[in-house]
């Protein structure tokens, strides 16, 4: 078992989270969940959790769910136990719990890593995604043209980095706009160069896909990347302004 080698901060204490602020968080899902995790996890999340054949699946679930419910209960001072959860059309969730109500979230997990972004004012979507071995007909299959030849005319050494930056960078967007994977992945285009900011380029029916969507590279662990999405259509959020963590509790 390989545990990922966080790059982030690690800290155990929530820091404030002003409206003009984010917050994306990563943690070790290797880690054994400690022995009061199943009490604060709702009955649906339990019953999930008992559902995996694997130990090591069950483990990792109740650890990205019970920490997430640790970092939210902190910000919206409520008890992690107490957060109620409602899901959209789509599966997206949003917190139902009074004094929670204007927190966004969204939580990422693959393989031994999870990631969470948090956002008192601005709607965002998060994808990590742990580096293997992935085949090029995996690309063919859902990209765009756009993307595709810029894949193509990346060297061999470079088109690992530009897959994960076009697949995160789509799975963030889409996680974002709420809609999961119920919209074609062809239907809009993102940047796929790995030495580029990840970008959204354009998008053409039947995606919906607003405009003024941002896009931040994420390198939460030395075998990990990801994309941040987060809509800023006022441009309030700077730079600076997004901060990262590893929960190291």
């Amino acid at each position: 078992m390989n545990s990922p080698t966080l790059l982030w901060p690690g800290t155990l204490e929530v820091p404030p989270l002003s409206l003009q602020q984010v917050h994306v968080w990563a943690w070790d899902l290797d880690v054994p969940p400690l022995p009061h995790a199943w009490e604060i996890l709702s009955k649906e999340e339990t019953l999930r959790g008992r559902r995996f054949v694997f130990p090591q699946d069950r483990d990792r679930f109740v650890r990205a769910h019970s920490v997430m419910r640790r970092l939210l209960g902190s910000y919206s001072d409520v008890s992690p136990a107490a957060i109620c959860f409602s899901n959209n059309a789509y599966g997206k969730p949003q917190i139902l719990t009074q004094n929670a109500e204007c927190l966004h979230f969204n939580l990422t997990h693959s393989a031994g890593i999870a990631a969470l972004a948090v956002s008192r004012s601005h709607q965002l979507g998060v994808d990590v995604e742990v580096i293997r071995a992935i085949g090029r007909d995996v690309a063919e299959g859902h990209f765009s043209a756009r993307e595709l030849l810029t894949l193509r005319n990346l060297t061999p050494e470079s088109w690992q980095a530009g897959f994960y930056r076009c697949w995160t960078s789509k799975e963030a967007l889409l996680k974002g706009e709420g809609l999961g994977l119920n919209m074609p992945l062809d239907a809009f285009d993102v940047e796929a160069h790995p030495e580029r900011p990840p970008a959204l380029l354009g998008s053409r029916p039947p995606a919906s896909i607003a405009p003024h969507w941002r896009l931040i590279e994420l390198k939460p662990a030395r075998n990990a990347l990801g994309t941040l999405a987060l809509l800023d259509e006022a441009e309030e959020i700077s730079d600076e302004a997004i901060e990262y963590f590893s929960f190291s509790g």
